[in-house]
């Protein structure tokens, strides 16, 4: 069966323009039928990223970057549940939740910037978390940094979606 066999192209059909250290960003995406974005800027590596909060993986050069829950040592549960880091070389770069819709990028424990998100970002129907997300670089960052950031920020959201989770959760728990 021809069909079957035959391998399906991805046509990425949705642009956004970011800002960032070394010009514009491009993301483009798709949300139907696979969900996958590409992030790609001058001078940057061109990222491919399956967005999700829970289960998203980000893809450089053809290699795969496995990015897991943080481990930090501290007692905040969870807010390191909701923490992501991924190992790049040397460089570890991690992806801190500080509020609802805000969080911090960090390489190797150094901030490189900060993340707004929206509250459009927590409805059910979104696809991809960090879309609309906005960040706020600091200064000597190169393109690795800036490509791996805005990747990370694309596919896990900025902020703490479990905080909003929780509060509904709550509410309707006092309902019934």
């Amino acid at each position: 069966m021809p069909f079957f066999s035959k391998r399906r192209t991805v046509r990425l059909s949705q642009h956004r323009t970011a800002d960032s250290p070394l010009g514009p960003i491009r993301i483009s995406y798709d949300g139907w039928p696979a969900v996958i974005a590409l992030v790609q800027g001058p001078g940057m590596p061109p990222v491919t990223v399956r967005p999700g909060r829970e289960h998203g993986h980000i893809k450089v050069d053809g290699q795969v970057i496995p990015a897991r829950r943080g481990s930090d040592s501290r007692w905040a549960l969870r807010r390191r549940t909701r923490t992501r880091t991924a190992v790049v070389g040397a460089r570890t770069y991690e992806l801190r939740p500080t509020s609802l819709c805000r969080a911090r990028l960090l390489r190797n424990g150094t901030p490189i910037a900060e993340a707004h998100g929206t509250l459009g970002a927590y409805g059910p129907l979104r696809t991809i978390p960090g879309i609309d997300a906005r960040l706020t670089w600091s200064h000597g960052l190169d393109a690795y940094d800036v490509a791996i950031g805005q990747a990370m920020v694309v596919a896990f959201g900025a902020g703490a979606p479990g905080a909003l989770a929780s509060l509904v959760s709550f509410w309707l728990d006092v309902i019934s």
